[in-house]
């Protein structure tokens, strides 16, 4: 959590650093994916013939194991993309100055002096869109 932005407007800082979490989880995840199904294909097919029998190898328990993995794996990744379609469900209804803002205040890709010379606004109109972002999120 952002700690250098306590009181009333933290738990949209908080949203912030989720949708920033979010961000780079979907990528971890999205790999961890790609591995889980390569290593399920990868194994043999099931063996009806021998489930439930005593010699039902173990191959039937890794199949299990990676379908498990992949089960688990898709639950979270849902939960991500829940967190980065609602940003950017946001992020739309915001008009362009708060656009730059919002990028600003999620991605911090270029300074906030920067930010503030793109929009030609000053220091006081850059807080009133600020605070606007915020309002809104709270709607």
């Amino acid at each position: 959590m952002n700690r250098s932005k306590p009181g009333l407007n933290e738990p949209f800082y908080k949203w912030l650093d989720d949708v920033r979490r979010a961000t780079r989880k979907e990528k971890e995840l999205l790999e961890k994916l790609e591995y889980y199904n390569m290593k399920f294909v990868g194994y043999k097919g099931v063996n009806y013939e021998r489930i439930g029998s005593s010699s039902s190898g173990s191959g039937d328990k890794d199949l299990l194991y990676w379908l498990e993995k992949i089960d688990q794996v898709n639950y979270q990744l849902k939960k991500v993309k829940k967190i980065l379609e609602d940003a950017v469900s946001y992020r739309s209804k915001l008009n362009e100055n708060e656009v730059i803002v919002f990028d600003h205040l999620l991605f911090k890709l270029e300074t906030l002096k920067h930010v503030q010379e793109r929009l030609n606004v000053n220091r006081s109109r850059l807080f009133v869109i600020k605070t606007n972002i915020i309002a809104n999120w709270w709607h």
